[in-house]
């Protein structure tokens, strides 16, 4: 169970910044937020995460992040690659627990939405800028 909310967390935190539009050069920086994590073998979780973006190129970003449930806390790393103005897209990979995924983010004025998967279960989560 530890296995799927951790993977889970972590591709909600690799899925995970991106400012308005006015800003969508610069996604870089720490953002925070909350949503859930689902199992595949388990009950749906609440999860607050913390992310922080590095620019690697002009539409790649590093990411860093760690995540919380009342059962565990996680901390991952991974990529994600602005496809739109709007949309960014990522893997995740969590070497403690061997999960990886998928992550897709809309931007929306200050705030995104990033949904996640994995064959361990799926989540979505709301940040905003810290």
């Amino acid at each position: 169970m530890k296995a799927i909310v951790s993977a889970i967390v972590t591709a909600v935190v690799i899925q995970l910044s991106f400012p308005n539009p006015s800003h969508a050069a610069s996604i870089e920086g720490r953002w925070s937020g909350t949503g859930f994590v689902k199992p595949v073998d388990g009950p749906r979780e609440k999860v607050r995460c913390r992310i922080t973006y590095s620019k690697v190129s002009k539409k790649l970003f590093a990411v860093r992040a760690s995540c919380a449930t009342t059962s565990t806390k996680i901390s991952q790393t991974g990529e994600v690659l602005k496809v739109s103005p709007s949309r960014y897209a990522g893997d995740f990979y969590n070497k403690d627990y061997d999960v990886s995924g998928r992550v897709r983010v809309k931007l929306s004025g200050s705030s995104q939405t990033v949904s996640f998967s994995s064959v361990r279960g799926y989540g979505r989560v709301t940040l905003r800028r810290r």
